[in-house]
């Protein structure tokens, strides 16, 4: 399942965010998009899901672009978990589930027992089968975020897309959440697109780094031939020191803003 978009452009009551921006996502990696606060991040992100349709330019899908695709089929082949999503705090984490086998579902087939396996799938992948009758309200933040994966897990889609899935989140629940999401990767291939603020989790969880700046795409690749000093200064506008982590041999970035 190939993702990508052809000259692009986005924006808001003719405000241009993104413009002309020409990117492949890589099949079975995890790709993270980086930038600045208002950048465009969250808005290329709804694009790609098929949220927010283009002031110009293609948004295609093996090929066919996705706004001329049914909300049903989009929904079979992507699943978006947006930043800070919304349920009822009374509702159960399997009714939470369940609700990613809506793209299955018609009015003569409302569940199955294929959905039943669906479900029971995801919440075993995320860990959390044994709280699928717990309420909302009773999990703990990375508990709650795992329940939101898992919901995007039963919809059995190839592309994962996430908006700050660590939102909130301490520094603990942050690496369990990011370590299933790469475990979800390395195991089934999912492709997974997510935005991040954090960019030294950014740089250790990511195969692929897309950079914006100034409406286009700054820069893009593999973590370690991208990231320099001059990324971080022209990206996020600060001085910094790249160091190799000694743990994952991936780029950290040391920031500063004056040194003597």
């Amino acid at each position: 399942m190939e993702l990508k978009t052809r000259n692009l452009t986005l924006g808001y009551d003719k405000t241009i965010i993104l413009e002309d921006i020409n990117v492949t996502l890589p099949k079975e990696k995890v790709t993270i998009l980086i930038g600045s606060n208002g950048c465009g991040k969250s808005t290329f992100l709804k694009s790609m899901a098929r949220l927010l349709k283009p002031i110009d330019g293609q948004v295609l899908i093996n090929n066919e672009n996705i706004f001329n695709i049914s909300t049903k089929k989009v929904a079979r082949e992507l699943a978006i978990l947006p930043q800070s999503p919304y349920a009822p705090e009374d509702l159960t984490v399997f009714n939470l589930v369940k609700q990613g086998r809506y793209p299955y579902q018609t009015w003569l087939n409302q569940w199955s027992g294929e959905d039943e396996k669906a479900v029971d799938y995801a919440l075993d992948k995320t860990g959390i089968l044994n709280l699928k009758d717990k309420k909302l309200s009773d999990l703990s933040g990375g508990q709650k975020q795992r329940a939101w994966i898992a919901m995007t897990l039963a919809q059995q889609t190839d592309i994962i897309l996430l908006d700050e899935p660590t939102n909130h989140l301490d520094i603990k629940y942050r690496i369990e959440v990011l370590d299933l999401l790469k475990t979800l990767n390395k195991v089934e291939n999912r492709t997974i697109i997510m935005v991040l603020h954090d960019i030294n989790l950014a740089f250790r969880y990511a195969d692929y780094i897309i950079a914006l700046k100034d409406g286009k795409v700054y820069s893009q690749g593999v973590p370690k031939d991208i990231v320099n000093e001059d990324l971080i200064r022209d990206v996020f506008d600060i001085q910094s020191k790249i160091v190799t982590c000694p743990l994952f041999k991936t780029p950290t970035c040391i920031p500063y803003q004056n040194y003597d």
